[in-house]
């Protein structure tokens, strides 16, 4: 079986003064982003924060499909995503991404949560999709 998502993109002008948009999905809502949205803190988007989203969301559903199929209720995963965009000699990496997931309201002992999640981390699509990236996991339940 084969799913197929869409995601789309225009950029307008030169990069240092250009905008650009993102689109999510075929019909979905588009989010500014610039080269200035990808350095400093602005209220537009970047891609970066886009990979991290696409990272937590993934890791967050998985996680849970886990301790489902485990047959233990799976309560409330919270994740969240630093990721670190690095300048390199052959340019610019996601290098780094660091993966943040709380629990709560799980039948689970900490220990077994971070079991879970950290299985969850390298068995998500999106984890084995960012391979080149270290990502790192600090998972306990809140």
């Amino acid at each position: 079986m084969k799913i197929y998502k869409y995601a789309s993109a225009v950029w307008n002008g030169p990069v240092p003064t250009g905008t650009g948009s993102m689109r999510l999905g075929k019909n979905g809502g588009s989010l500014a982003y610039s080269l200035k949205s990808r350095v400093e803190d602005t209220d537009m988007t970047n891609p970066e924060e886009l990979v991290g989203a696409a990272l937590a969301g993934c890791f967050s559903m998985h996680l849970t499909s886990l301790i489902e199929d485990a047959g233990k209720k799976p309560g409330v995963i919270e994740a969240s995503a630093k990721v670190t965009l690095e300048q390199r000699a052959d340019g610019f990496w996601i290098s780094e991404i660091q993966l943040i997931a709380r629990g709560s309201g799980q039948e689970l002992s900490n220990e077994e949560f971070v079991a879970f999640a950290e299985k969850a981390k390298a068995t998500c699509p999106v984890s084995k999709l960012y391979s080149s990236a270290l990502i790192t996991l600090d998972a306990a339940l809140a």
